[in-house]
């Protein structure tokens, strides 16, 4: 694992098209922008790990052979996820379009 330290305003680039910049500190609460193309899927770590673990446990039972439907997560997931606020930074790359 690699270890970083930044500050705010200050930023990691990942290959060439994923950008992180650290937004906000306040206390042990991190606020951090990513800027990256729509088509990247971007997942908080403990959403992944119930997508993977549903994941797991439809490839096992005896249903998933007979269907092929991709397994979700409960709507309760998501209807928490919907009151989160998305932050949208204009670009002065953007403003001139």
């Amino acid at each position: 694992m690699l270890v970083l330290s930044r500050r705010v305003n200050e930023s990691i680039q990942i290959g060439t098209d994923i950008e992180i910049m650290v937004i906000d500190v306040r206390g042990d609460v991190v606020r951090l922008g990513i800027n990256a193309p729509q088509s990247t899927q971007i997942w908080r770590k403990e959403l992944w790990d119930i997508i993977v673990k549903e994941n797991k446990t439809a490839a096992e039972s005896p249903r998933s052979k007979e269907s092929k439907a991709t397994p979700q997560l409960p709507l309760s997931t998501f209807s928490k996820l919907s009151k989160i606020p998305t932050v949208h930074i204009n670009n002065k790359n953007d403003e001139q379009k």
